[in-house]
């Protein structure tokens, strides 16, 4: 009877703990698989799988259940959402806009999250970076989407006229500190944005929106982080570096660098 408990409490212990290390584990392909598949996920969003390849960047984030995502520059949410299915109902993803995206965002974060309809998702709307209420060392995953260049977007031309967003640069040295405060000490920054050429500077930031990768390595490396990983899932060497990102010709097909940075263990 003593080894029929014994044996009992055995297997109880090895389920749990199988239980435990699957919870922790990040998303399998197969799960992965089911998010992207989900019936409930927009139609709108599932047509720009091909171009994003979101299966093979939500891997290369590692993300788990419950963790907590901060999705910097999020936009209208289209990763925001994924984000929320990948973390399930005991995480949380946050969902940043500063004032120059929440212009273009507004609507679409709107409707996104409509009548509760990722309920795990907490919108930090028309707030800078550096402003964000956000706990110190809680965050899991720090998600920025073809926007680093826009911490250097400063003005438009919209019919014909000069518009100015911002009367000058972010300051991204202050955006870098705040990541750094937010992030433990195990968690990761992913960037993603659009290749331009060596060299170009804020220039191609502002007026093509792409951003030469030299930058974003350095100040990285400057705010005391360091390049884990890299990954090639959406490079295109057809791109000449040359166009605005929204031209007809290259739209969705742009040469895309893709970063995994951590914290500097101290």
């Amino acid at each position: 009877m003593k080894y029929i408990v014994l044996s009992a409490l055995i297997l109880g212990l090895i389920s749990s703990q199988l239980t435990f290390a699957s919870e922790i584990a990040p998303l399998s392909k197969q799960a992965l698989a089911q998010i992207l598949l989900d019936p409930n996920r927009p139609a709108e969003d599932k047509q720009r799988d091909q171009a994003r390849q979101p299966d093979k960047i939500l891997a290369f984030t590692q993300v788990r259940r419950n963790d907590t995502v901060l999705d910097l520059f999020a936009g209208d949410g289209w990763y925001t959402e994924l984000f929320s299915r990948s973390v399930g109902s005991d995480g949380r993803v946050y969902a940043q806009n500063d004032e120059v995206i929440w212009r273009f965002a507004e609507e679409g974060i709107i409707k996104r999250t409509k009548d509760n309809r990722l309920p795990n998702v907490v919108r930090l709307d028309n707030i800078a970076i550096d402003q964000i209420d956000v706990p110190n060392n809680s965050i899991d995953i720090v998600f920025m989407a073809l926007n680093y260049h826009d911490l250097f977007f400063t003005d438009m031309i919209q019919d014909g006229k000069r518009v100015e967003l911002r009367s000058e640069v972010v300051d991204h040295k202050s955006v870098l500190s705040k990541i750094a405060e937010v992030l433990k000490p195990s968690g990761r920054v992913i960037i993603i944005d659009h290749f331009a050429k060596p060299g170009s500077g804020y220039e191609a930031a502002n007026v093509l929106h792409r951003i030469d990768p030299a930058i974003v390595k350095f100040q990285f490396a400057e705010a005391g982080f360091t390049l884990l990983e890299e990954a090639y899932y959406l490079r295109n060497p057809e791109d000449d570096l040359a166009s605005i990102v929204f031209a007809p010709e290259i739209r969705g097909k742009t040469d895309r660098f893709i970063y995994k940075f951590g914290k500097i263990k101290q």
